[in-house]
Protein backbone atom coordinates (compact mmCIF):
# COMPACT_ATOMS: atom_id res chain seq x y z
CA UNK A 1 0.00 0.00 0.00
CA UNK A 2 2.92 2.43 0.68
CA UNK A 3 4.51 1.73 -2.53
CA UNK A 4 1.38 2.55 -4.56
CA UNK A 5 0.98 5.68 -2.79
CA UNK A 6 4.86 6.66 -3.20
CA UNK A 7 4.00 5.58 -7.45
CA UNK A 8 0.47 7.72 -7.35
CA UNK A 9 2.74 10.58 -5.95
CA UNK A 10 5.54 10.42 -8.82
CA UNK A 11 3.25 10.20 -11.39
CA UNK A 12 1.28 13.29 -10.33
CA UNK A 13 4.79 14.95 -9.74
CA UNK A 14 5.79 14.06 -13.95
CA UNK A 15 2.74 14.99 -15.36
CA UNK A 16 2.72 18.37 -13.52
CA UNK A 17 6.30 18.83 -14.51
CA UNK A 18 5.80 17.96 -17.39
CA UNK A 19 2.67 20.45 -18.21
CA UNK A 20 4.76 23.38 -16.84
CA UNK A 21 7.99 22.75 -19.51
CA UNK A 22 4.87 22.20 -22.02
CA UNK A 23 3.60 25.96 -21.17
CA UNK A 24 6.97 27.47 -21.52
CA UNK A 25 8.00 26.00 -24.33
CA UNK A 26 4.59 26.78 -26.58
CA UNK A 27 5.11 30.47 -25.19
CA UNK A 28 8.64 30.98 -26.28
CA UNK A 29 7.74 29.61 -29.32
CA UNK A 30 4.55 32.42 -30.08
CA UNK A 31 6.01 34.99 -28.66
CA UNK A 32 5.55 38.79 -30.07
CA UNK A 33 9.89 38.78 -31.33
CA UNK A 34 9.73 35.54 -32.93
CA UNK A 35 6.48 36.76 -35.11
CA UNK A 36 8.29 39.95 -36.18
CA UNK A 37 11.37 38.21 -37.42
CA UNK A 38 9.11 35.67 -39.30
CA UNK A 39 6.71 38.50 -41.02
CA UNK A 40 8.81 41.82 -41.67
CA UNK A 41 6.86 45.27 -42.46
CA UNK A 42 6.81 45.99 -46.06
CA UNK A 43 8.45 48.96 -47.40
CA UNK A 44 7.11 52.58 -48.63
CA UNK A 45 5.36 52.19 -52.00
CA UNK A 46 6.92 54.86 -54.82
CA UNK A 47 4.62 57.20 -56.36
CA UNK A 48 4.89 60.68 -58.35
CA UNK A 49 3.15 62.38 -55.74
CA UNK A 50 5.91 65.20 -54.66
CA UNK A 51 7.44 68.26 -55.40
CA UNK A 52 10.23 67.99 -57.94
CA UNK A 53 13.30 70.02 -59.32
CA UNK A 54 15.94 68.62 -62.32
CA UNK A 55 17.90 69.95 -65.24
CA UNK A 56 17.38 69.59 -68.58
CA UNK A 57 19.64 69.94 -71.97
CA UNK A 58 19.01 69.04 -76.00
CA UNK A 59 18.15 70.88 -79.24
CA UNK A 60 15.98 73.04 -81.24
CA UNK A 61 15.14 73.22 -84.64
CA UNK A 62 12.47 75.14 -86.61
CA UNK A 63 11.35 77.68 -89.73
CA UNK A 64 11.05 81.65 -89.37
CA UNK A 65 9.20 83.50 -91.84
CA UNK A 66 9.85 87.25 -92.81
CA UNK A 67 7.71 88.77 -95.00
CA UNK A 68 8.92 92.26 -96.62
CA UNK A 69 6.05 94.71 -97.29
CA UNK A 70 7.41 96.91 -100.04
CA UNK A 71 11.33 95.98 -100.49
CA UNK A 72 11.69 96.80 -104.73
CA UNK A 73 7.83 98.00 -104.89
CA UNK A 74 7.06 93.76 -104.50
CA UNK A 75 5.68 92.54 -100.91
CA UNK A 76 6.88 88.91 -100.57
CA UNK A 77 7.32 86.68 -98.06
CA UNK A 78 10.75 84.33 -97.44
CA UNK A 79 11.52 81.89 -95.09
CA UNK A 80 14.93 80.20 -93.32
CA UNK A 81 15.60 77.07 -91.05
CA UNK A 82 16.79 78.12 -87.45
CA UNK A 83 18.49 75.79 -85.00
CA UNK A 84 20.29 75.60 -81.56
CA UNK A 85 20.89 74.12 -78.23
CA UNK A 86 18.90 74.18 -75.44
CA UNK A 87 19.97 73.86 -71.82
CA UNK A 88 17.92 75.00 -67.93
CA UNK A 89 16.44 73.80 -65.07
CA UNK A 90 13.02 72.82 -64.23
CA UNK A 91 10.83 72.78 -61.14
CA UNK A 92 7.10 71.14 -60.63
CA UNK A 93 4.50 69.25 -58.72
CA UNK A 94 2.79 65.92 -59.39
CA UNK A 95 -0.47 64.56 -57.75
CA UNK A 96 -1.20 60.94 -58.48
CA UNK A 97 -4.77 59.53 -58.05
CA UNK A 98 -4.61 55.69 -58.76
CA UNK A 99 -2.92 55.82 -62.22
CA UNK A 100 -3.76 59.41 -62.79
CA UNK A 101 -0.83 62.26 -62.61
CA UNK A 102 -1.88 65.65 -63.01
CA UNK A 103 0.76 68.14 -62.29
CA UNK A 104 2.49 71.49 -63.17
CA UNK A 105 5.87 72.26 -64.75
CA UNK A 106 7.62 75.58 -64.76
CA UNK A 107 11.32 75.72 -67.14
CA UNK A 108 13.93 78.20 -67.09
CA UNK A 109 17.45 78.27 -69.74
CA UNK A 110 18.93 78.73 -72.36
CA UNK A 111 18.09 78.67 -76.28
CA UNK A 112 19.73 79.58 -79.36
CA UNK A 113 17.23 80.29 -82.47
CA UNK A 114 20.03 81.23 -84.85
CA UNK A 115 19.00 81.47 -88.66
CA UNK A 116 19.98 83.79 -91.32
CA UNK A 117 18.86 84.02 -94.92
CA UNK A 118 19.51 86.53 -98.14
CA UNK A 119 16.61 87.79 -99.09
CA UNK A 120 15.32 86.04 -102.61
CA UNK A 121 14.28 89.59 -104.22
CA UNK A 122 17.84 90.71 -103.12
CA UNK A 123 19.50 87.95 -105.38
CA UNK A 124 17.70 89.28 -108.21
CA UNK A 125 18.18 92.37 -108.12
CA UNK A 126 21.17 93.96 -105.89
CA UNK A 127 23.67 90.97 -105.84
CA UNK A 128 22.63 89.12 -102.42
CA UNK A 129 23.34 92.11 -99.92
CA UNK A 130 19.95 91.92 -98.03
CA UNK A 131 19.66 89.51 -95.25
CA UNK A 132 17.32 88.53 -92.77
CA UNK A 133 18.41 86.96 -89.56
CA UNK A 134 17.37 85.68 -86.08
CA UNK A 135 19.19 85.03 -82.62
CA UNK A 136 18.14 84.23 -79.17
CA UNK A 137 19.62 83.65 -75.48
CA UNK A 138 17.13 83.19 -72.10
CA UNK A 139 13.68 81.11 -72.45
CA UNK A 140 10.77 79.82 -70.27
CA UNK A 141 7.55 77.81 -70.07
CA UNK A 142 4.96 77.25 -67.70
CA UNK A 143 3.37 73.94 -68.48
CA UNK A 144 -0.01 71.82 -67.82
CA UNK A 145 1.05 67.93 -67.70
CA UNK A 146 -1.21 64.80 -67.27
CA UNK A 147 -0.30 61.58 -67.34
CA UNK A 148 -0.69 57.51 -67.18
CA UNK A 149 1.52 56.01 -64.41
CA UNK A 150 2.53 52.55 -64.75
CA UNK A 151 4.36 51.26 -61.70
CA UNK A 152 7.88 53.19 -62.15
CA UNK A 153 6.98 54.42 -65.77
CA UNK A 154 4.73 57.78 -66.25
CA UNK A 155 3.83 58.78 -70.26
CA UNK A 156 2.27 62.25 -69.88
CA UNK A 157 1.30 64.99 -71.93
CA UNK A 158 1.87 68.85 -71.85
CA UNK A 159 0.78 72.22 -72.73
CA UNK A 160 1.30 76.17 -71.72
CA UNK A 161 2.95 79.09 -72.62
CA UNK A 162 6.19 79.74 -73.33
CA UNK A 163 8.55 82.98 -73.98
CA UNK A 164 11.99 83.81 -75.78
CA UNK A 165 14.21 86.80 -75.59
CA UNK A 166 14.57 87.27 -79.43
CA UNK A 167 15.24 89.13 -82.09
CA UNK A 168 14.35 89.18 -85.64
CA UNK A 169 16.62 91.41 -87.88
CA UNK A 170 16.58 93.01 -91.60
CA UNK A 171 19.72 94.33 -93.10
CA UNK A 172 20.14 96.25 -96.40
CA UNK A 173 24.00 96.78 -96.56
CA UNK A 174 24.50 99.82 -99.32
CA UNK A 175 28.34 98.78 -98.80
CA UNK A 176 28.63 96.50 -101.53
CA UNK A 177 26.60 98.17 -104.34
CA UNK A 178 25.94 101.51 -105.35
CA UNK A 179 22.71 103.31 -103.53
CA UNK A 180 21.76 105.85 -101.53
CA UNK A 181 24.20 106.37 -98.36
CA UNK A 182 23.07 104.32 -95.47
CA UNK A 183 21.81 101.11 -94.42
CA UNK A 184 18.41 99.64 -93.59
CA UNK A 185 18.84 97.94 -90.49
CA UNK A 186 15.33 97.29 -89.37
CA UNK A 187 15.02 94.72 -86.46
CA UNK A 188 13.16 93.74 -83.11
CA UNK A 189 14.32 92.47 -79.82
CA UNK A 190 11.68 91.67 -76.84
CA UNK A 191 10.55 89.04 -74.95
CA UNK A 192 8.38 87.04 -77.33
CA UNK A 193 5.47 85.31 -76.00
CA UNK A 194 3.91 82.28 -77.86
CA UNK A 195 2.29 78.57 -76.59
CA UNK A 196 3.88 75.02 -76.58
CA UNK A 197 2.44 71.69 -76.50
CA UNK A 198 4.27 67.91 -76.90
CA UNK A 199 4.44 64.82 -74.61
CA UNK A 200 7.18 62.51 -72.83
CA UNK A 201 8.02 59.82 -70.89
CA UNK A 202 9.62 59.62 -67.46
CA UNK A 203 11.11 56.31 -65.40
CA UNK A 204 11.18 57.01 -61.86
CA UNK A 205 14.25 54.94 -59.80
CA UNK A 206 14.69 54.62 -55.74
CA UNK A 207 11.61 56.69 -55.25
CA UNK A 208 13.49 60.44 -55.48
CA UNK A 209 15.31 60.42 -59.15
CA UNK A 210 13.83 60.23 -62.15
CA UNK A 211 14.82 60.64 -65.82
CA UNK A 212 12.69 62.18 -69.05
CA UNK A 213 12.79 62.53 -72.40
CA UNK A 214 10.48 64.97 -73.91
CA UNK A 215 8.98 66.75 -77.00
CA UNK A 216 7.52 69.75 -77.39
CA UNK A 217 6.22 72.26 -80.64
CA UNK A 218 5.84 75.59 -80.19
CA UNK A 219 4.96 78.79 -81.89
CA UNK A 220 5.92 82.46 -81.06
CA UNK A 221 3.96 85.32 -81.60
CA UNK A 222 4.50 87.49 -84.60
CA UNK A 223 7.03 90.33 -84.91
CA UNK A 224 6.31 93.11 -86.63
CA UNK A 225 9.53 96.19 -87.23
CA UNK A 226 10.13 98.46 -89.47
CA UNK A 227 12.84 101.02 -90.67
CA UNK A 228 13.46 103.51 -93.33
CA UNK A 229 15.13 102.60 -96.73
CA UNK A 230 17.62 104.72 -98.39
CA UNK A 231 14.85 106.46 -100.06
CA UNK A 232 13.34 107.83 -96.99
CA UNK A 233 10.32 105.98 -96.76
CA UNK A 234 9.53 103.36 -93.96
CA UNK A 235 10.40 99.88 -94.74
CA UNK A 236 8.02 97.35 -93.00
CA UNK A 237 8.35 93.76 -91.61
CA UNK A 238 6.62 90.94 -90.10
CA UNK A 239 8.58 87.96 -88.78
CA UNK A 240 7.01 84.77 -87.28
CA UNK A 241 8.91 81.33 -86.00
CA UNK A 242 7.70 78.37 -85.19
CA UNK A 243 9.67 74.88 -83.95
CA UNK A 244 10.62 71.81 -82.42
CA UNK A 245 12.13 71.32 -79.06
CA UNK A 246 13.80 67.21 -77.84
CA UNK A 247 15.30 67.33 -74.44
CA UNK A 248 16.57 64.62 -71.83
CA UNK A 249 15.98 65.82 -68.46
CA UNK A 250 16.96 64.40 -64.54
CA UNK A 251 14.77 65.09 -61.48
CA UNK A 252 14.97 64.36 -58.15
CA UNK A 253 11.22 64.40 -56.17
CA UNK A 254 11.70 65.39 -52.18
Amino acid sequence: MGVMKQLIRLTILFCTCAAMMTAFAGTETYSGKEMKQVAPAPPPECNWSGFYVGLHVGGQFGHSEDFDFGYNAIDHPFGYSESGVIAGGQAGYNFQWNWLVLGAEVDLGYMNLDGRTVDPASVRFDNSDTHASTDSDFYTTFRARIGVALNHWLIYATGGGIGVNYETRFVDDCSTRPCSPGTVDAHEQDFDWGYTVGGGFEYMFGCHWSIKGEYLYFSLDDQDFSAPNNFGAIQRFNGETTGHIVRGGLNYKF
